[in-house]
């Protein structure tokens, strides 16, 4: 549950492409930490250039350096922090852990969580993996985004990550929820080291990226969901292979696993 090299590149580039709400609400599944592959400085230049605000800029840059002579703890939330309330604008970041900072809300993610006030933008930055009932985390953050609102995944994808989590997710996870709750979504798949990010366009895609050559042998996902404009319940999805949602050249690659 970390702000990983691969977090902030595609959400400042969301930021960058007017694709992020300003002065969000954001609740967090899963109390996320600083990486550490972003260095110090370039968060402090990307501070610079997208602080608009002069006495923003100062109030990040300050706590920015203050947080260098922190402890370990502190720091690496902490830094989380002002990247959030950077490229979300939120003064404050409420987060759900039993295992985070005293801030966090403590709650078994395995149990749904009810929102008094649904916000902008849910993030699972890493922690579905980690929940047994992981469809939970899913129907929760749907509850606890406003419609038209945000909801933001990263996680193991497919291979690799052996033993990190409970699950490593496949594309077809997020192409079902999106297709079953009316979701828009933006597919991107990445690794830390060395540092890769791709864009899959469209579930037909996902065959063709997936075995290339380059595929990275512990890749991401990052996925960005938005919620119809109009409230809806949570739907459940039928795998689309099953339910005949998918497209043929899906089901011929499937026959070929």
């Amino acid at each position: 549950m970390a702000v990983t090299s691969i977090t902030y590149s595609i959400t400042r580039w969301l930021f960058e492409d007017n694709l992020l709400p300003r002065n969000a609400t954001v609740l967090e599944f899963g109390e996320s930490n600083w990486n550490g592959d972003i260095r110090d400085d370039e968060l402090a230049d990307d501070i610079k250039k997208h602080a608009v605000d002069k006495k923003e800029r100062a109030t990040l840059l300050a706590r920015l350096r203050k947080l260098s002579n922190s402890d370990m703890q502190t720091r690496l939330f902490g830094t989380a922090k002002i990247f959030y309330r950077l490229y979300y604008g939120c003064r404050k970041v409420d987060s759900i852990d039993l295992n985070g900072t005293d801030a966090a809300i403590a709650h078994n993610l395995n149990e749904d969580y009810i929102s008094d006030e649904p916000v902008d933008v849910t993030i699972n930055n890493g922690t579905a993996e980690h929940v047994f009932f992981a469809g939970r985390v899913f129907q929760s953050m749907h509850r606890c985004t406003k419609p038209g609102g945000m909801m933001v995944h990263q996680g193991p994808l497919i291979n690799g990550w052996v033993d990190h989590g409970f699950y490593n997710f496949q594309p077809t996870l997020f192409y079902d929820l999106a297709r079953q709750n009316n979701y828009d979504i933006l597919f991107f798949v990445g690794q830390n080291r060395p540092f890769q990010v791709v864009q899959i366009e469209s579930h037909d895609d996902v065959m063709a990226v997936t075995q290339s050559p380059g595929f990275p042998a512990n890749p991401s996902f990052f996925v960005v969901f938005r919620k119809p404009d109009s409230d809806t319940d949570f739907a459940v999805p039928m795998q689309g292979f099953y339910a005949g949602t998918i497209s043929e050249p899906i089901r011929e690659a499937w026959h070929q696993e």
